[in-house]
């Protein structure tokens, strides 16, 4: 470290009633400076809210306090997403009694880092070096908290003329490299807090939120970019040596081949391979070269080898998205159709994944062509994560046209009966929508998708912006449509009713709350239950009822009991949409960005 892990004990912060600047924390003996005999940290990322201040109004740090007492209180479990509990079985929360354990810390910027507004001009000079060395310490700092969360509720600026929101946390560059971090750590879970009580474990690249690598994020200062870069490059080389000397394979496979993704958009080196000694003909070719030196970092002994994750070296290959070596597997017999056979919380890939999908995933569209001239099927019938799934998940339009044109239907949908379309409402994936719509009206009929079922897929998982609901209202979606959970799939009605039982009579989750009370729900309803309240705003202001209850009896404003919520929307729930209104008109037009 080049700055101490300066942290504030549970306890100074539970009591806080205002933000207190890391200079008087340290004088008033309030800040401690963090060693693991001391206990555990915890490292808060967020999103600063005012101008040079994180919360002038005190509204995320309150969100913090309760979500944490909350935790530490009442629940046993903090669950994972609905879609990770869903799609990959083996997927664990994390026990609440762990936080308890030991004594409790918590890294937090403005407490832990030098202000340079609260310095004396002849100290400036000194403080702001302080300062980049707290900011070039950050890597060490992540590595040493045994717990990471991602605070991102629903809050407006002062001015009232920005919302900050899970989504714009996740595009946010430094919030990027600070979650990249944490999954390269040797626990890469991490927990996300969009409000006082919905508090979710994040276990995979593809789970209860968007984003993408850190080099694709919004930064302040561009320049920022180059200096990441070196760091990114050395978190990664510590994960994979780390991985190496505890025999974990698997995860070691996954790394290295996710290295360019990780690094995308950042002026990095070429890629590390840590397993020295390979050597081959300078005689041969570059395509059987790169094969070659593949297996051989990976640990393979064949193109066809399975190991014990269920992965073949073309799923691997499918990570990295080199179209080199794509080829060069599949001139050796690599099988193209190959599916994966157990799942992978840490990437959000479940069995029966084929390689083409994993290419789409990860917008390697280039590779993933190559695999559909190779003979890859690309309507994916029966798979819960199908080619045209994936691609709308991950917001990759290009990769939809390339799957149309390749005679897969933009109408296609996964084992739940849940269209291509209606999940990338629900990832918020605008770009892959649009295409998805062109390609229909286009190529296949001039058929159109049901914009109210893909609203209600929206609400229920992690689309829920105001820009798409105002989107998904202006091609006619009823904002006050549900949605029979045996449309389309007897699987997702089996499902829903499993849920419920356990729901009712064994162990609740995020996962069993949500579907047990899907049946008649609303959109509005899904909204405030997955507290994605800038979407629920716009849904009021498009005329969302409030009146209409849901098969088990709940209303809209019974979702709301017990949650801390923003005014607007308690206001409406209450009868006044006034301020709803206001903050749909507002919302779809991005956030501060502050660097600390």
């Amino acid at each position: 470290m080049c700055f101490p892990m300066y942290a504030v004990p549970l306890k100074v912060l539970l009591q806080m009633g205002e933000m207190i600047p890391h200079e008087e924390l340290k004088a008033t003996g309030r800040l401690v400076e963090f060693q693991n005999s001391l206990g555990k940290a915890m490292f808060v990322s967020h999103q600063w809210v005012g101008h040079r201040h994180p919360d002038p109004e005190f509204k995320q740090l309150k969100v913090l306090q309760d979500a944490l007492t909350y935790v530490t209180t009442e629940l046993e479990v903090i669950p994972v997403d609905l879609v990770t509990e869903t799609m990959m079985p083996s997927a664990k929360g994390l026990r609440t009694a762990e936080l308890r354990s030991d004594p409790l810390f918590i890294w937090y910027d403005y407490f832990s880092c030098p202000q340079l507004e609260y310095t004396s001009q002849r100290r400036d000079n000194e403080n702001r070096s302080q300062l980049l060395n707290a900011i070039a310490s950050i890597p060490a700092y992540v590595n040493t908290s045994s717990f990471f969360l991602a605070l991102c509720p629903v809050v407006e600026n002062p001015s009232q003329s920005m919302l900050f929101t899970p989504a714009s946390w996740a595009e946010r560059g430094w919030c990027r490299v600070e979650r990249a971090l944490r999954e390269l750590c040797s626990d890469e879970s991490w927990i996300m807090v969009k409000s006082a009580t919905n508090v979710e474990l994040v276990l995979g690249k593809e789970a209860s939120v968007g984003g993408g690598p850190p080099g694709e994020g919004e930064f302040s200062v561009a320049e920022d970019r180059t200096a990441l870069a070196p760091v990114m490059v050395d978190a990664l080389r510590r994960k994979l040596h780390m991985l190496l000397q505890s025999q974990d394979l698997v995860s070691y496979r996954l790394v290295l081949n996710l290295q360019g993704v990780y690094l995308s958009g950042l002026p990095a080196e070429t890629l590390h391979e840590p397993v020295p000694g390979f050597s081959m003909n300078t005689e041969t070719d570059s395509v059987s070269m790169a094969v070659a030196s593949f297996l051989f970092q990976n640990g393979f002994a064949s193109v066809r080898q399975r190991d014990r994750a269920g992965w073949s070296p073309l799923h691997y290959a499918s990570l990295r998205g080199d179209p080199t070596l794509i080829q060069g597997l599949l001139d050796q017999r690599a099988d193209p159709n190959c599916k994966t056979r157990r799942d992978q919380p840490r990437v959000g890939i479940p069995p029966l994944t084929s390689a083409v999908s994993i290419c789409l995933l990860y917008k390697h569209n280039k590779a993933a062509r190559l695999l559909i001239e190779a003979g890859a099927a690309v309507n994916g019938s029966g798979q819960i994560r199908p080619p045209m799934t994936c691609a709308a998940d991950a917001n990759n339009a290009e990769g939809v046209r390339l799957l149309c044109e390749s005679g897969c239907s933009p109408h296609a949908r996964n084992l739940f009966g849940i269209s291509a379309f209606e999940s990338a409402c629900a990832c918020g994936s605008m770009a892959a929508m649009e295409e998805l719509l062109s390609q229909s009206q286009s190529g296949f009929g001039g058929r159109s998708f049901d914009m109210s079922d893909a609203l209600f897929c929206a609400m229920l998982h992690r689309g829920g912006t105001a820009e798409l609901v105002q989107w998904l209202v202006s091609k006619g979606a009823n904002v006050n449509k549900s949605r029979s959970v045996w449309k389309h799939s007897v699987a997702f009605g089996i499902l829903t009713t499993l849920k419920s039982l356990q729901h009712t009579y064994g162990t609740a989750s995020a996962c069993t709350k949500s579907l047990h009370h899907v049946p008649e729900a609303t959109p509005l309803m899904l909204a405030v239950n997955t507290s994605q309240y800038a979407g629920a705003a716009a849904l009021v202001a498009a005329g969302a009822r409030l009146d209409i209850r849901n098969l088990r009896g709940w209303s809209a404003a019974d979702f709301a009991k017990g949650q801390s919520m923003p005014g607007f929307l308690m206001q409406a729930l209450e009868g006044n949409p006034t301020e709803c209104l206001r903050v749909s008109a507002i919302a779809s037009d991005g956030y501060v960005e502050v660097f600390f």
